[in-house]
C-alpha cells in the first residue's frame, strides 16, 4: 500500500532538489594497498548531497570552513561532484575539522579534531537562510545540534521556519559530541519538528531506550515520514498510521561508515521524484547504501540508472534474494 503525497507546486519550483547543512572534515586514513596515508572528505550532510548529486539531483551544501590548507581541499572535493557551494563561507580564525579513520576493526574507529571548528561558528546571522530554504528538501542532522549553541539555534530556526521546503532530520547520534547523557527529550522535540526523520534502531535504544519501531513512532508521531533503520535486516517507514518495510540487500560489506547517509540520499531522491511510492524510496535507499559500504570511502559510486531501475522493479521475492555486487555498477 502506498500513501500519495504529491509535492506542492512551490516545492517543485524550488531552486534546489536537496540542500544539506552541516560540518564536513578532512579525513585521513591508511591506504589499504600500501603503507601510505590517503585522504577524503567526511561529513553526514555533505555525504547525503554528494550521493544525491551522483543520482542526478540538483543539490547544494551549506557550511563554514577554515581558510587554511584543509578548507579549500574539503570545498573542492564537494564542489567537483556538481554540488552548489555558493553558500559556503570561510573563517580566518577557526580551522576546518579533522577526522582520523582507522581500519574497520580498529577501536576506537575514528578520532575527531573539531572543537572550535569553523563550522561550529555557523549561526542564524552567518548562514544564508533563504538559500537553505529554496529547496524541495533541506537535510539536517543531530550532529550540527551538538557543535555549538549557535549551531543548535540555527537548526531549530530552520526547522521552525515558515516554508514549503520539506525538512529532513537524521538523528545521527554521536555520544562523543555531547558533554553528558543523551538529551533524550530535546532530541525527540527536535525530531518532531521535521517532516522526514531518519533514526537507527540502535540509536533509538541508546537515546530513548526504545527497542522496536512502533515505540519510536509513538514517540516521534509528528513527522510525515519516519524512517527506522534496522541495519542489515531492513527498514520500516511510517507514513501517518501506515508502515511499510523493506529488507536490505545482501552483498559484500567493506566498511559501514557512510551507509546511513547513503540510505538517506537514496530515500530523499525518491521523495523528490516519486513521493507517492515509499517502496521505491526504501529500495533506492538500500541500493545507494550498498554502493557506500562496498568501498572504503563514505561516498561510493551508485549503479547506472538502467541497472537501478531493474532492481527497483523486481518482484518482492526477487528483491529479497538479490545480492548486490560490483557488477551492478557496470
Amino acid at each position: 500500500m502506498n500513501v500519495t503525497r504529491p509535492l506542492a507546486q512551490d516545492q517543485r519550483d524550488a531552486r534546489f532538489d536537496v540542500v544539506g547543512l552541516g560540518e564536513s572534515m578532512l579525513t585521513l586514513f591508511r591506504d589499504s594497498d600500501s603503507s601510505n596515508f590517503a585522504w577524503d572528505v567526511g561529513g553526514a550532510e555533505s555525504n547525503v548531497v554528494r550521493n544525491c548529486a551522483a543520482l542526478g539531483l540538483h543539490t547544494s551544501w551549506v557550511s563554514r570552513l577554515g581558510t587554511g590548507i584543509a578548507g579549500p581541499m574539503v570545498h573542492d572535493v564537494i564542489a567537483v561532484g556538481g554540488i552548489d557551494t555558493s553558500a559556503v563561507t570561510f573563517s580566518e580564525d577557526a580551522p576546518t575539522g579533522l577526522m582520523l579513520k582507522g581500519s574497520p576493526e580498529a577501536q576506537p574507529r575514528v578520532q575527531y579534531y573539531r572543537r572550535f571548528s569553523a563550522a561550529s561558528q555557523m549561526s542564524e546571522t552567518s548562514v544564508n537562510i533563504s538559500h537553505c530554504l529554496d529547496t524541495t528538501v533541506l537535510h539536517l542532522s543531530g550532529i550540527t545540534l551538538a557543535l555549538s549553541e549557535s549551531c543548535s539555534d540555527l537548526v531549530l530556526a530552520l526547522l521552525d521556519a515558515q516554508t514549503s521546503a520539506l525538512r529532513s532530520f537524521d538523528l545521527n547520534w554521536r555520544p562523543a559530541l555531547w558533554p553528558s547523557n543523551a538529551p533524550a527529550e530535546f532530541l525527540a522535540d527536535v525530531a518532531n519538528r521535521a517532516d522526514i526523520v531518519f533514526v537507527g534502531l540502535d540509536e533509538a535504544e541508546a537515546v530513548w531506550g526504545l527497542s522496536n519501531p512502533a515505540e519510536i513512532r509513538a514517540l516521534l508521531n509528528r513527522p510525515k515520514y519516519l524512517v527506522v533503520k534496522d541495519g542489515a535486516a531492513g527498514v520500516h517507514t511510517y507514513v501517518d498510521e501506515v508502515v511499510q518495510s523493506e529488507p536490505s540487500l545482501g552483498g559484500a560489506v567493506i566498511d559501514v561508515m557512510g551507509a546511513g547517509d547513503a540510505f538517506a540520499a537514496g530515500f530523499l531522491y525518491g521523495i523528490v521524484k516519486h513521493p507517492d511510492n515509499v517502496q521505491r524510496c526504501q529500495r533506492l535507499g538500500h541500493i545507494v547504501a550498498m554502493s557506500s559500504v562496498s568501498n572504503l570511502n563514505d561516498v561510493g559510486q551508485p549503479p547506472s540508472w538502467p541497472m537501478i531501475d531493474q532492481m527497483l522493479d523486481l518482484a518482492d521475492q526477487d528483491w529479497a534474494s538479490l545480492v548486490y555486487t560490483d557488477a551492478t555498477s557496470n
